[in-house]
């Protein structure tokens, strides 16, 4: 028995290549002109789910026509179909014409080329969702702005018309509402993560299920022993499980069962991961599953894009389980589906492990802010408002001047950096992030140069990864999202110029560095006139050691260049390290271009050449906002 190449005619023996074709990696397949199978290898035997045995001597079925190589499906006897490669060439088995076809197994490839073309999908699904909500919250914080601003003038309207400006306030917000989730599936919700136990979390919420789904739906719990904590925002968690419940809910209009599962469980790594799938490692498994009706391969690959429903009634927004994608994967997780009609579906949560182990944080109770008193400017509070939306501008800018502070305006950031240079008394920032050139975040770090003190309020319609640290709010940004009511702007604004008056100035003592003793007794003087007490060192070695002990006490230090052990900019870093922000003024009789140089980047290092007088000094302190008892 012999197999001969068409193109040469060479004669092989079977013998000589049974060996390489069996241990081939891809299935070697023989048939003749009829399309029965005379040979399969190993490899073939694994691809179409059948023994040689079985294969030789029946027809396979799949089309074999030499030429380029195509791509065919599989489907195996009992099994699942499988993605193969298939290139035929002529050839002569046993001394007859034949076909010899190589099969190549690429269910694997495109599996991953799918989640790579989902992920892909995905994040151009969130960039444009994003948009959409941007301007959405831009609409809506002019219309739910303006409908609060005409209750609080609504003393002397009838019921009728109050009614009807409630109704509307209730439509908008509930537009908030699907904007917030929107916002969530797009990764651009700010979160605020807590160490969370999921016990706690789950027999919580499924007490509350039982009760709210009615009585045809049998709630179950299965939660594992000695579960990891994990860090996740706690009101975004049970909004995802409350999405999850009410969609196994209208999967079983005639009842059936709700099972919530937890487990520790240990991922994997995933030799050819997509992007953004789940990393390896710890993680807290959450799974929701029900005995609903279950869902087709088909619908399941479109279940997590925004407005993708399957409710024909009209009742779903298509946003539950956009905002549980969203949020798994801002808090560092990943979610997974899997269905099948007529038997259930069940949606995991993966969460990661938290990296340590500490005291749980106690639940807090707030007062509701509606219910607290609206708090007001006081004497000479002064703030620019930037943006480039000419409704939204006019309503914070009105908003504000009701509440009593002085207020500026500007439509871009090169405006508002002029204005900055005219206007040196305004000590808030409040500025849109998506400004139109310099964004919002830029414009605040380049006015700081220039004026160290001012406080910044930012505020967006979603929230910029440039604002976002994984998952959650910057630690050096303030930040009102839009849309945003007049007692929320309220009690945002006062709680930045509350907050800064303590970071501005965290006490009243100033680490004064001077070798010279008459130097030395004049700033101590000068310092104490103006209601400020000085901590004096006059050598490297002996400042350092009263940093050390009173670091965060200080509100400024005063450093001479010239100490007698070690040069006072030396000094600059230790400080540095501790204190990044701590107002510093090095004093020098020369200073050098290269030590101007060296810390011109330093937007709290100010140089005071010697000889200055108490004038100087004044100006030096009040330009990092140091309050002084009284005016110079």
């Amino acid at each position: 028995m012999n197999m001969t190449g068409s193109s040469n005619n060479s004669r092989i023996d079977q013998t000589e290549i049974r060996f390489l074709i069996e241990k081939n990696a891809d299935g070697i397949i023989v048939v003749d002109e009829s399309g029965t199978v005379l040979f399969a290898n190993p490899a073939a035997e694994q691809i179409f789910g059948r023994s040689s045995g079985s294969l030789i001597g029946s027809p396979i079925g799949i089309p074999f026509v030499a030429g380029d190589t195509t791509e065919i499906t599989v489907h195996r006897p009992g099994g699942g179909p499988i993605d193969a490669e298939i290139r035929v060439v002529e050839t002569r088995w046993d001394h007859r014409p034949a076909r010899l076809a190589s099969l190549r197994d690429i269910s694997a490839r495109r599996a991953l080329e799918e989640r790579l073309r989902h992920s892909v999908k995905m994040e151009a699904i969130g960039r444009l969702t994003a948009g959409i909500a941007h301007d959405f919250n831009n609409l809506l914080t002019v219309v739910l702005g303006n409908l609060e601003s005409a209750q609080r003038r609504s003393a002397n309207l009838d019921s009728t018309l109050l009614h009807a400006l409630e109704n509307a306030t209730r439509g908008a917000q509930q537009a908030a509402v699907l904007t917030e989730r929107l916002l969530a599936f797009a990764r651009r919700k700010p979160l605020e993560p807590r160490l969370l136990h999921l016990e706690a979390v789950v027999r919580r919420m499924s007490d509350l299920l039982q009760r709210t789904l009615g009585e045809r739906i049998i709630v179950r719990t299965k939660i594992a022993a000695n579960l990891w904590p994990v860090e996740a925002d706690p009101t975004e968690l049970e909004a995802a499980i409350l999405n999850l419940a009410v969609n196994s809910r209208d999967a079983m209009p005639s009842g059936g069962e709700l099972i919530i599962e937890t487990a520790n469980i240990e991922l994997c790594v995933d030799p050819e991961p997509a992007e953004g799938e789940a990393k390896e490692g710890p993680h807290v498994l959450i799974s929701i599953a029900d005995t609903g009706s279950g869902m087709t391969p088909d619908v399941l690959r479109h279940v997590f894009e925004p407005f993708f429903t399957t409710k024909s009634d009209g009742r779903g927004t298509g946003l539950g389980l956009s905002q549980v994608y969203g949020f798994a994967k801002q808090s560092g997780g990943h979610v997974r589906v899997s269905s099948q009609p007529d038997v259930g579906t069940t949606v995991s949560i993966f969460l990661p492990k938290a990296a340590a182990q500490f005291e749980m944080a106690e639940p807090q109770t707030f007062q509701p802010r509606s219910l607290a008193p609206i708090p007001r400017a006081r004497a000479a509070e002064t703030i620019l408002v930037v943006e480039d939306d000419k409704d939204v501008r006019q309503y914070t800018v009105s908003s504000l001047r009701e509440l009593g502070y002085i207020v500026f305006e500007a439509v871009d950031a090169t405006v508002a950096l002029d204005v900055l240079r005219r206007q040196p008394d305004i000590q808030l920032l409040f500025t849109d992030f998506g400004l139109p050139g310099i964004d919002g975040k830029s414009l605040a770090e380049q006015a700081r140069l220039t004026n160290p003190s001012l406080r910044v309020l930012i505020t967006s319609a979603y929230a910029d990864s440039s604002l976002i640290q994984e998952g959650r709010l910057a630690p050096d940004v303030d930040l009102l999202t839009k849309p945003f009511t007049f007692a929320a702007l309220a009690m945002r604004v006062r709680e930045v110029f509350d907050a800064n008056l303590g970071s501005d100035q965290t006490g009243v003592r100033v680490l004064v560095v001077e070798d010279e003793f008459l130097l030395q007794a004049f700033l101590i003087d000068e310092l104490a006139e103006f209601g400020l007490q000085a901590e004096a060192a006059a050598s490297f070695k002996d400042a350092l050691t009263k940093f050390q002990c009173i670091s965060e006490q200080l509100a400024a230090a005063i450093v001479d260049l010239g100490l007698p052990d070690r040069p006072g900019d030396e000094l600059i870093p230790a400080i540095r390290a501790v204190r990044s922000t701590l107002p510093i003024i090095l004093t020098t009789g020369y200073a050098k271009d290269d030590v101007r140089e060296r810390f011109a980047q330093d937007a709290y290092l100010a140089i005071l050449t010697k000889p200055f007088n108490s004038h100087d000094l004044v100006n030096a302190l009040q330009r990092f906002g140091i309050r002084l008892s009284k005016s110079p």
